[in-house]
């Protein structure tokens, strides 16, 4: 066989196994950057706006990246027993329509020892939430989510001694709530983020992994033909 053939016979080969390759279904990369994307038409868009009350919004990122979001969460989780350390790393902020000084919805995410702390004897506005192994609380204007996220690595066995902590601010002005409604909704729009987090954190538990099922677990027992009030701003 000749020099000419037996090029021409590799070429052929390398061109084959291209396009088997190309055939081939390829593994998905993960979205870079998505702790704090919206996209039109997910759930937590449709969530986002019922909370906040306005079809626009702007979305400011406090971390420049999902990967230094999740440096800052490991490095919070190495400092922990540092009496003088700032535990919170700030995430997500939706500014309703876009302009400053009219309020947001914010959610940031720290570490805290395990168990939940217990909620104050005289914090009568807020609501209790079981959700999937997370437990959550919410009132009118804010709303907390806890969960265990298991780290791999150095960090797991320091993972295992505390709980991820969600807490979210809605400073909207959006008036006085007549039902509990929007505390329900505000609960499962920080589940969906929250769960969007320890994907970004690698937790390996894999928590919050199931769709929510948001209902409090001191709600009451709404009688048939009773009309829902509504939130007036």
């Amino acid at each position: 066989m000749n020099d000419l053939t037996r090029r021409t016979r590799l070429a052929l080969a390398a061109l084959a196994a291209l396009a088997l390759t190309s055939c081939s279904p390829q593994p998905a990369s993960p979205p870079e950057d998505r702790l704090c994307k919206v996209e039109p038409g997910s759930a937590e868009e449709r969530l986002l706006r019922t909370v906040i009350r306005t079809k626009n919004f702007r979305t400011d990122w406090y971390q420049p990246s999902d990967r230094r979001w999740a440096e800052r969460m490991e490095e919070t989780l190495r400092d922990i027993a540092d009496p003088a350390a700032t535990y919170t790393v700030s995430g997500c902020a939706y500014v309703p329509n876009g302009q400053p000084g009219v309020g947001r919805a914010t959610v940031n995410f720290a570490w805290v020892p395990s168990p939940v702390p217990a909620r104050r004897p005289d914090d009568k506005e807020s609501r209790e939430y079981r959700v999937n192994g997370a437990t959550g609380r919410s009132d009118d204007i804010s709303t907390h989510l806890y969960v265990s996220c298991v780290l791999p690595g150095s960090l797991q066995e320091s993972s295992r001694k505390v709980l991820l902590h969600a807490d979210a601010a809605f400073t909207m002005n959006l008036g006085p709530v007549r039902d509990h409604g929007t505390q329900d909704q505000q609960l499962e729009f920080v589940y969906r983020m929250t769960h969007r987090a320890t994907e970004v954190l690698g937790c390996e538990n894999k928590p919050l992994a199931k769709e929510p099922v948001v209902k409090a677990v001191d709600a009451p027992v709404k009688e048939p033909g009773t009309p829902t009030p509504s939130r007036t701003p």
